[in-house]
């Protein structure tokens, strides 16, 4: 008799403490957690030689000189998105960024270059740049969006080089335009704000040197970044950059707080007025 007294007693003493537990309790339940794994844009993985990486990695270089041929009063655009990465690298939504920014930007009358997947390797993308900041003439308007790969604040080609915030910077050294935007939707990206700052320019990262980015679901079908930018503009009929960059951090910061996620989008603005791309 005893014995069954004590283990009722055990018993209910379990109970008490499984269901008295308070919501606020760092080791309470607060309901199934959701998988995140669907959301995440895994980080980065490279496994070759640290001595290869230095090899395929690209710092600084001299700054494209400008092309005084380029006409004035035009409005130009590279996007790169790059979901191809070989396994284990593979992602989901970044060549979909990259076509929705493309369809974005040409509505507002640049002429585009995309550079998407298999094309975005090393030279393609250097290539690609050399040529938008050649036409970055006092007068003209840029606009340059990645989505893809980042790491420690470098964006990644889909042969695995990694090209670092100084290498670009260096390559717009040159560059006389005061109507530049830029656009980053990746992991550990957030260098890229300070090292492009510069006048007339309007910069926004998805994420700071340490954070991470995410894809959205299937309804979504795009990086949740991207998705709010895009949102802004094509469906609540934003006009300015500005406050199109703000909705977007905004709605990610909450949609990452709903799924218990921490993330940390910003942008920085040095044009003059409002930008209307």
């Amino acid at each position: 008799m005893k014995r069954t007294l004590a283990v009722l007693t055990l018993v209910l003493l379990a109970g008490i403490m499984f269901f008295g537990c308070s919501k606020n309790s760092p080791v309470a339940p607060t309901g199934t957690a959701e998988d995140i794994s669907q959301y995440l844009r895994p980080e980065f993985i490279d496994n070759r030689p640290a001595e290869v990486i230095a090899q395929y990695t690209l710092i600084d270089c001299e700054p494209v000189a400008l092309d005084k041929n380029t006409p004035k009063g035009a409005k130009y655009a590279l996007v790169i998105g790059i979901s191809a990465y070989p396994y284990p690298n593979t992602l989901k939504y970044c060549d979909d960024d990259a076509r929705d920014w493309a369809q974005r930007l040409q509505q507002e009358g640049y002429t585009v270059t995309s550079v998407i997947d298999n094309q975005a390797t090393k030279n393609n993308i250097e290539s690609a740049v050399n040529t938008l900041a050649s036409r970055a003439i006092a007068g003209n308007e840029i606009a340059f969006c990645y989505s893809g790969h980042g790491y420690k604040g470098q964006m990644i080609s889909v042969d695995m080089y990694y090209l670092s915030d100084t290498w670009l910077k260096s390559k717009l050294g040159n560059a006389a335009s005061t109507k530049m935007a830029f656009a980053f939707d990746a992991c550990q990206i957030g260098s890229m704000k300070s090292a492009l700052n510069g006048t007339g320019r309007v910069i926004a990262v998805a994420s700071s040197s340490s954070s991470l980015s995410y894809d959205g679901d299937a309804s979504m079908s795009n990086g949740v970044f991207t998705y709010y930018q895009m949102k802004a503009f094509d469906q609540l009929g934003y006009i300015y950059y500005e406050p199109d960059c703000q909705y977007a951090c905004d709605n990610f910061i909450a949609w990452a707080k709903a799924k218990r996620l921490k993330v940390s989008p910003s942008y920085s603005d040095t044009y003059t007025g409002q930008m209307d791309l």
